[in-house]
């Protein structure tokens, strides 16, 4: 695969900037437009074979006299262009193609390629079971995300790639089958003992969004009304023996589309319709195929309304508007992620979310104890690293509403109104976190550039310290940060402390910048009790750490050390170490650089002995 700057194709980006990163291009040129998908597939449902006649509307972006897709696993019959045979060859992954005359810049054109899956192809992008076990009927589906499209068929197989015009499916299959794909259903036809399901979808669709499956389903329907006379089908396709336990799990589905659909959240439902369809085995819970969400079986049989939830949620954020590249994966699952979570706590209560989101915190801690990495562009095995990608992804949107204001529980405000200029200016296209960035400073008039680069671009979190006195009404803070190694030694943020007095409370922000740093407040009285980010906005572990007075002012005046000193001004409370841990005695300090801890305190600070 040849990498290419993605800037020598900005007439096709719109100008977007992207941080630094590379796009995958399947030729050494990105020099056609894809306009649609359309598949005519024979389905025989007695192994993994299929055959298929796909057609590529394709737009030209400069002359050219050769194609080229990604093609994995597959066997290319023949390829047609104006009913004509066209030489083509498969090579490393890629079906090439040399076609008998140039097209022009702007051309647009239908290419035929006929191929098939051969019997004993593993299952990868395209996925066929026999009945067994749990396995109640044969089953065939396709999941691709992110780059397995190409194993199942000719596409340009990256997310940025949107077939304009959507995508046709034409699945002729035994007649005791019932297939779905995306979109509607148009029509079914019978012929002898097969029957064929015509389903279209019209709106932009990346390849890994594009799926069909097939089994012995049943299906049911509920109907979401935008309006008395607005409504679209929700059709869910199970396995006649978990219908009843279907009707169960789905029962809140309209009311999740309702919460989701709010003119002061996401707003209308992004497609002409919605369903899912139940298929097992299956590596994943969900996949958020545009308008037809596959579920694993379980979710029928046991339920899943935090996973139901999520992939309705990606139909707005991941199918409507769809990350740029998958170093912005955190773009869809970030989002999914903390949508689930809000659902969850509109069903269940406020309490509910903060415990939520808490759990969810503590997964990203264990992730990052085992690899710290940034949110931003994971190596492609960790692309769904659970921790990281969902969780950590929903902590930054969960933080970004604490950055704008937006800290109301029953009111929306400025964030999620900044999500909806989001959407409306990304809107069946591609977005990246720069793009992000640019849309939620301008709505807060904020500047978010140190909050992206810190949380988003560089790895770890916070680790408060926090050391307080009480002095009568003052209170005297020091918070102190630990964040560890390859993490921003200062996590600038606004912090907030509770205060409970006797008969009442308050709270106090601040701007926590530098580390340490000592803040003095005078309150109305000397408070029973101190609590940090009582409200949970903030990613980070901490620890409260009363101090008697005469010991803060031994941690100020260490906060407050000049990094050189000579030997001469070393307490005897001091403790020096050398920065290989080994404790050094007073008398025999050389110049140069130690550790330097107050005795009975955790604080360490960095110090150079100059004479």
């Amino acid at each position: 695969m040849i990498l290419l700057i993605f800037s020598l194709f900005n007439q096709h980006f719109d100008g977007k900037f992207l941080r630094g990163e590379i796009v995958r291009l399947a030729d050494s040129s990105y020099y056609y437009d894809i306009k649609k998908y359309s598949f005519f597939i024979l389905l025989p449902m007695d192994n993994s074979y299929f055959s298929c006649k796909e057609v590529i509307t394709l737009k030209t972006n400069i002359e050219t006299d050769t194609l080229s897709f990604h093609f994995v696993n597959l066997v290319c019959d023949s390829v047609k262009l104006e009913n004509r045979n066209q030489h083509f060859s498969q090579e490393n992954g890629y079906l090439k193609i040399q076609l008998d005359r140039s097209l022009m810049p702007n051309e647009e054109v239908d290419l035929i390629v006929y191929y098939h899956r051969e019997s004993n192809t593993p299952n990868l992008g395209f996925y066929f079971y026999r009945k067994s076990g749990n396995t109640l009927h044969d089953i065939a589906y396709t999941s691709t995300e992110p780059y397995d499209s190409r194993y199942w068929f000719a596409c340009f197989d990256e997310p940025w790639e949107k077939a304009e015009r959507g995508v046709l499916f034409a699945i002729t299959c035994p007649d005791s089958y019932f297939a779905c794909a995306n979109g509607l259903l148009d029509s079914i036809k019978e012929n002898n003992n097969f029957k064929t399901y015509y389903w279209s979808h019209n709106y932009p669709i990346s390849t890994y969004l594009i799926h069909f499956a097939c089994s012995k389903y049943a299906t049911f329907s509920h109907w979401y009304h935008h309006s008395p006379t607005d409504s679209f089908e929700i059709k869910y396709f199970i396995w006649p023996e978990d219908s009843s336990r279907a009707i169960n799990s789905f029962r809140n589905v309209p009311s999740m589309i309702q919460f989701f659909s709010d003119t002061s959240l996401y707003g209308r439902f992004p497609f002409e319709k919605y369903g899912m369809d139940a298929v097992y085995p299956f590596m994943w819970g969900g996949m958020e195929h545009q308008t037809m969400t596959t579920i694993h079986r379980s979710w029928v049989t046991s339920g899943s309304e935090g996973g139901i939830a999520h992939e309705l949620a990606h139909q707005w954020w991941g199918d409507m508007v769809t990350c740029f590249t998958f170093a912005d994966i955190w773009l869809n699952e970030g989002f999914a992620t903390y949508s689930d979570a809000l659902y969850l706590g509109f069903a269940n209560g406020i309490n509910y979310f903060k415990n939520l989101m808490n759990q969810r915190a503590q997964y990203y801690f264990q992730e990052d104890a085992a690899y710290r990495r940034p949110l931003y562009n994971p190596p492609l095995e960790h692309l769904f690293d659970y921790g990281h990608t969902y969780c950590k992804g929903s902590w930054i949107l969960h933080m970004l509403r604490y950055l704008m204001g937006d800290t109301s529980f029953t009111q929306r405000g400025i964030f999620f109104r900044g999500l909806r200029v989001y959407r409306d200016s990304f809107a069946y296209k591609n977005a990246n976190t720069e793009d992000l960035k640019r849309i939620l400073t301008r709505v807060s008039g904020l500047d978010l550039e140190r909050f992206f680069d810190q949380w988003i671009y560089q790895a770890g979190y916070p680790n408060y310290t926090i050391y307080y006195s009480y002095r009568g009404n003052e209170v005297n803070i020091t918070v102190s940060q630990n964040n560890g190694a390859n993490a921003p030694e200062t996590f600038v943020m606004p912090i907030s402390f509770k205060f409970i007095f006797t008969n009442g409370e308050t709270t106090i922000t601040v701007i926590n910048d530098t580390n340490p740093q000592n803040y003095t407040f005078s309150l109305e009285a000397q408070p029973i009790n101190i609590f940090f980010d009582p409200e949970n906005w903030l990613l980070k572990k901490f620890q409260l750490v009363s101090l008697a007075e005469e010991d803060y002012k031994k941690l100020k005046s260490f906060n407050n050390l000049s990094l050189f000193l000579s030997k001469e001004k070393i307490s005897p409370e001091w403790e020096i170490y050398q920065l290989t841990g080994e404790k050094v005695k007073r008398n025999n300090l050389k110049k140069g650089i130690y550790f330097l801890k107050i005795k009975g305190m955790r604080n360490y600070k960095k110090i150079i002995i100059v004479n």
